[in-house]
């Protein structure tokens, strides 16, 4: 996550933050590093369940609506760099 982009997105939206849960960003890279070998591997497909059972594991203090959240984040920008990198 790019930190230039955020107060660029923010600057635009007259410097207010529109997100709910900034700690979830915070922890993003951490829990997009724990989930990447699970992504990576050729049993990824259909496994959003797994995916947020390997994040409670990692992560046991976050809310399961905040789990579900970062599981969607992570496969979204799963899928965005894998594309980039096969372009």
């Amino acid at each position: 996550m790019n930190g230039s982009s955020d107060k660029e997105a923010a600057a635009r939206h007259d410097g207010t933050e529109r997100r709910a849960r900034p700690h979830l960003r915070e922890m993003f890279d951490q829990a997009y590093r724990v989930a990447y070998p699970m992504l990576d591997s050729q049993q990824a497909t259909g496994s959003a369940h797994f995916l947020r059972i390997v994040l409670h594991d990692a992560f046991p203090d976050l809310q399961q609506q905040d789990i579900s959240i970062l599981s969607v984040a992570i496969e979204r920008v799963y899928r965005e760099r894998s594309r980039a990198e096969s372009q």
